[in-house]
């Protein structure tokens, strides 16, 4: 064990001459890396200049992997072809699936890729436009033998048929089709074992053994033993559907076999930087692919810090298994947190447990899922041999969904580029002064992290300052109000960027969630609020709980309270008075909107917010003469030319009008004739797609403003 924590002991010149061959190897590396992507750059270009310009029935196009399920259609990736020769490859939509490696010729558009996240994240992964069709016109499929194995095992698995089914096929042959349409894909995302279904080395290395105990007594010569397994774990990869993280595995095994075949040692680390080389010179583009980032930084992790952690571990008596399983799964987080907290905005505190109890089951699960499939390819009648693993396919689901229950098993959290650099910056220091850390240095490291975090979940559960935030949620709406332990959600945004929201606020609790109305725009981000934070209560409009949509009445609601004009609701020294709607109401109409006036008064501080929902002018002139004069108006409807007139903007007579809206959106939020009636009016005017949350606070003699990101 010691020797895993010991670093070698060079001459000075021995030591020189290392270091300038890896500054030519890196040099050498990063001269190929342009190169590649100047060329993928150049090819992307090219190939969107011929899709762009013809109509999409002048190509042919091939599907490549399977679909990905919308709530409107699907979608593949495939190869254009023009006159039979490869013109790029499209992000194709369709209203049906298509099997891989069908040839279909269409009437469709073909369209420019969306300028936004999808848009860019889909040109990095070598796709240059987006075809949609609207008829199919001719359809064929050239089927490989690899092609017609994975049909006839997906066939017998039948992922339609049950959560179990769909993480089988995902597992075993890489179909995640059905899993990802499923629950039972946020709970493995919850307790950050999502991992172990993506096909990886340990797949391979699976495999590897099951051939070996296959072949082991006919005694193969060295080099055809290395050509029998590397031929084996390609086929699989091709089955799998050849993910670019299956792809890297396979030539990292491929790398450490071929080492030993030569009587090298094998060496991780060079294995890894091979395979990356190669797949960045396939495509530049894929060091922007989510998947090949998370797979070479766990891995990177694995191999630099496993022997330490798991050495650090074992000295505090932990059985060796143990240790070493808990030390994998603890530098694959280390590794992967700066990279997936900024996309999903959360922290698995129960992954280490987790993998350290799924993984065994979920290898398992390989194990005889593979078993089976290879007894359904001899005789079809021998899909009963599935029967093991649909039991354990289910005990996965259950143990996933039983650490996902567990309290703050899942935290939504905030990781900027400063906690990035603390955490690779951290790596580096230990990397550099691991044999001079002791047990007392972990200790105390430990103990000042645990005192920072309870520091901070004090100070914002129990001490936060009197504030209300209109969220940046997109083209929806979420407005935060809270005061020392109290806190209150007006309206729940869109989708789950008001977890995110609520994550960079540092929101653990809220004591009520607000919903205006049932608009889509207000209440569509309910399930992410709840699966982010505790909720104590929902409040609605007086009647409109008995018509709340199926989207809402299917999550697991706490208590719901009702509420009309006269109504108040307090937050700490806030008090929100309901000033509409008057009577009882469906709740599916902007004029059904809550409209609340939050006013803060505490030693001579005040505040006045009218939070507006999406009522418009005509129920503002009824219920402005109750409110009066307010600092900050939440403009209603997001702004639109109907949300205030010159009428109306006398009686509330505004500092500040905040419109929430998002980048880009199609009915032009906030509108025009708006922002130009409160400018006459002297009113300052933000919007959150420019300024991100907006932030007001009462301070002596007014209001303190401030925002999210600079406009």
């Amino acid at each position: 064990m010691a020797r895993l924590c010991a670093l070698p002991v060079l001459s000075d010149d021995s030591g020189r001459a290392g270091r300038f061959r890896l500054l030519g190897w890196v040099g050498i590396g990063c001269i190929i890396g342009a190169l590649a992507g100047a060329a993928g750059c150049l090819s992307r270009s090219t190939s969107a200049a011929k899709l762009l310009t013809k109509p999409a029935s002048s190509f042919e196009f091939r599907i490549l992997g399977d679909a990905q399920a919308s709530s409107w259609a699907y979608r593949h990736q495939a190869h254009a072809y023009l006159d039979g020769a490869r013109a790029g490859t499209v992000e194709l939509s369709c209203d049906e699936e298509l099997p891989i490696g069908t040839n279909i010729s269409c009437v469709g558009r073909v369209e420019a890729l969306a300028a936004d996240s999808w848009g860019r994240s889909s040109y990095v992964g070598g796709e240059v436009a987006s075809v949609r069709v609207v008829s199919v016109v001719e359809q064929s499929r050239e089927q490989t033998p690899v092609d017609a194995a994975r049909d006839r095992v997906l066939a017998a698995i039948d992922p339609a048929q049950g959560d179990d089914r769909a993480l089988l096929a995902g597992i075993v042959c890489g179909r995640t089709t059905e899993l990802n349409a499923s629950l039972a894909s946020d709970t493995f995302a919850q307790t950050g074992t999502s991992h172990l279904i993506a096909v990886s080395g340990s797949h391979l290395a699976l495999v590897v053994a099951l051939v070996e105990a296959s072949v082991k007594s006919i005694g193969l010569k060295r080099l055809l033993r290395f050509a029998l397994l590397t031929t084996v774990m390609g086929v699989y990869v091709l089955f799998t559907g050849g993910d670019a993280s299956a792809v890297r595995s396979f030539i990292m095994v491929a790398c450490s076999m071929l080492a030993g075949l030569g009587d090298r040692r094998s060496h991780g680390l060079s294995a890894l930087a091979v395979s990356v080389l190669v797949l960045v010179v396939a495509d530049a583009g894929i060091v922007f692919d989510l998947g090949f980032q998370l797979s070479a930084a766990s891995v990177l992790f694995i191999q630099v810090f496993g022997g330490y952690v798991t050495f650090r571990l074992r000295r505090l008596h932990m059985p060796r298994m143990l240790a070493e399983a808990l030390a994998l799964t603890l530098c694959a987080q280390w590794a992967t947190l700066p990279i997936t907290v900024p996309v999903f905005g959360t922290c698995s505190l129960i992954a280490p447990v987790a993998n350290v109890v799924l993984g065994p089951v979920m290898s398992a699960l390989l194990i005889a899922g593979l078993v089976a499939a290879l007894a359904c390819l001899l005789a079809p009648w021998l899909s009963v041999a599935f029967i093991p693993a649909f039991a354990l396919a289910r005990v996965s689901i259950f143990c996933a969904s039983a650490f996902a229950a567990v309290p703050h098993a899942s935290i939504s959290m905030v990781l900027g580029i400063g906690g990035a650099t603390f955490l690779y910056g951290l790596a580096a220091a230990v990397y550099i002064g691991w044999m001079r850390i002791r047990g007392t240095h972990f200790a105390c490291a430990l103990g000042a992290c645990a005192l920072i975090a309870f520091g901070q979940h004090v100070r914002w559960r129990y001490l936060a300052p009197p504030e209300v935030i209109i969220l940046d949620v997109g083209q929806a709406d979420s407005i935060l109000i809270r005061d020392g332990s109290s806190a209150v959600l007006v309206d729940a945004g869109v989708d789950d960027e008001v977890a995110t929201a609520l994550a960079r606020n540092n929101v653990r609790h809220l004591d009520a969630v607000v919903i205006t109305h049932w608009d889509s725009d207000h209440c569509g981000g309910l399930d992410a609020v709840f699966d982010t934070v505790g909720v104590e209560r929902i409040v609605v409009a007086e009647g409109a709980a008995a018509n709340a949509p199926q989207s809402v009445t299917s999550l697991d609601l706490p208590r719901v309270e009702s509420v009309l004009a006269g109504d108040s609701i307090n937050v700490g020294r806030f008090c929100c008075r309901v000033v509409w709607p008057r009577s009882d109401v469906d709740g599916f109409d902007n004029e059904d909107s809550i409209a609340l006036d939050v006013a803060y008064e505490d030693a001579g501080v005040s505040m006045d917010v009218l939070l507006t929902g999406d009522t418009e002018v005509d129920e503002e002139r009824a219920y402005a003469y109750a409110v009066g004069e307010v600092d900050v108006l939440k403009l209603g409807h997001h702004g639109s030319a109907e949300s205030v007139d010159a009428e109306v903007l006398e009686m509330f007579d505004p500092l500040l009008a905040v419109a929430s809206a998002g980048e880009g959106n199609r009915y032009g939020h906030p509108a025009e004739a708006c922002i130009e009636l409160l400018a006459e009016h002297g009113t300052q005017t933000v919007c959150t797609k420019d300024v991100g949350d907006v932030r007001v606070s009462p301070v002596e003699g007014g209001i303190s403003v401030s925002y999210g990101r600079t406009a």
